[in-house]
């Protein structure tokens, strides 16, 4: 029997890369039922947020998919920014209102939900001097190897998003 009946994983996931999967993987494996959070869901076409929502969740499905994840008990729920801790958290527990453990390596994420007495767990890092959203981005925009830092499913959407990140004029320092 698993840990928790449901839990919830927040991300940007700008893109889907393999530290993601392997998070992902873990929360799911303590959770009978798994939402998976696309923060900053109304950003795209920017620097740091590139990828739509609809093309983030497309990356995350075919990714779990390919890892043998019973996507049966994994849900998506996107999460628009609010610019204000009250209304975000609140937004959450309207949508997901049985939360029992919220999983995330970000500060900010983490110090919202544990102020309000919920159960936060940091996912291990999987190889996080080497793979991170901002480093994916950067070796795309420089037509460097990014391929090997992201699940196989990523490559073939990120390819046919890839002249709208390079084409794009912004400003790298917005990362």
């Amino acid at each position: 029997m698993k840990k928790y009946r449901k839990g919830i994983i927040i991300g940007r996931f700008q893109p889907f890369h393999l530290g993601h999967l392997k998070a992902v993987e873990y929360a799911s494996s303590l959770c009978e039922r798994l939402v998976i959070g696309i923060g900053s869901a109304q950003e795209s076409g920017t620097v740091r947020n590139p990828f739509d929502a609809d093309t983030r969740e497309a990356m995350i499905r075919e990714s779990l998919k390919d890892a043998g994840l019973d996507l049966k008990v994994i849900e998506f729920l996107r999460i628009p920014d609010f610019m204000d801790d009250e209304k975000w958290f609140n937004y959450i527990i309207q949508h997901v209102p049985d939360i029992e453990v919220v999983f995330s390596g970000n500060g900010w994420v983490r110090r919202i939900f544990k102020t309000r007495g919920m159960k936060v767990v940091v996912p291990p890092w999987y190889n996080r001097g080497e793979i991170s959203g901002t480093k994916v981005r950067q070796l795309i925009r420089s037509d460097q190897k990014w391929e090997g830092l992201v699940p196989r499913a990523v490559i073939s959407i990120i390819n046919q998003h890839r002249s709208d990140l390079i084409g794009s004029s912004a400003d790298l320092s917005q990362q």
